[in-house]
């Protein structure tokens, strides 16, 4: 017994002796094929890291980016990008709460539908709360209010959509009134696009200069 506890204590010396002091293990960045739209109106291909350190909520405030070739992977703010992407995710930069923070896509086209996710509670307990808003890109002057982005009620968001799904209210009357569901109402936006759609819907940055010269902005 006493052998098994002192291979234990040497084994857990050599543990702790292999741990910098004062640090605790990083994870190691997972890359993934993204880019990212700078204050000029440049996009900049490179690789997005898509495990931050706090989880899904980090993207909504930055994001890290390495550009290609040689380089680091760069933490990215709001004050250095006004948009970014990765693996079909588009997220665009607004004002929010007094400063700016990003907000995901998850319907585009005549109508944007989008969230914004932080660390927040959920029954009390520790969990990532969501914001969704709606944007009609389109509406006549009768209706100019309609094009500014706005949230809406998860309680009462079938009230909240109403005017901008007005044109094809048949859409509108298949939501449950009472069942606040992300995807049911995604899938029904994207049903009321293809009334407009007019050709693939592409994000906005994909019609911009692309350079993939990223070194002055990751520095």
């Amino acid at each position: 017994m006493k052998k098994i506890l002192s291979a234990f204590f040497i084994a857990s010396s050599v543990v702790l002796l292999a741990q910098p002091k004062g640090k605790d293990p990083k994870m190691a960045a997972t890359l993934t094929p993204g880019y990212y739209c700078n204050l000029k109106g440049d996009t900049i291909k490179g690789e997005i890291q898509t495990n931050p350190t706090n989880g899904e909520v980090d993207f909504y405030k930055g994001f890290n980016f390495k550009p290609k070739g040689p380089g680091k992977v760069t933490a990215i703010s709001n004050k250095k990008a006004k948009a970014y992407g990765f693996d079909g995710r588009h997220f665009t930069l607004i004002p929010f709460d007094a400063d700016f923070a990003y907000i995901e896509y998850i319907a585009k086209g005549r109508l944007n539908f989008m969230e914004y996710k932080f660390a927040g509670s959920i029954a009390g307990q520790p969990g990532v709360e969501s914001r969704f808003f709606i944007q009609d890109t389109k509406a006549d002057e009768s209706s100019a209010e309609l094009r500014e982005l706005k949230q809406i009620s998860e309680k009462f968001y079938k009230k909240d959509v109403k005017p901008y799904m007005k044109a094809q209210i048949a859409t509108w009357e298949n939501l449950d009134k009472f069942t606040f569901n992300k995807e049911v109402l995604a899938n029904a936006i994207r049903e009321f696009n293809r009334y407009y759609d007019t050709g693939p819907t592409k994000v906005e940055v994909e019609t911009e200069k692309v350079t993939d010269e990223a070194k002055e902005e990751t520095e």
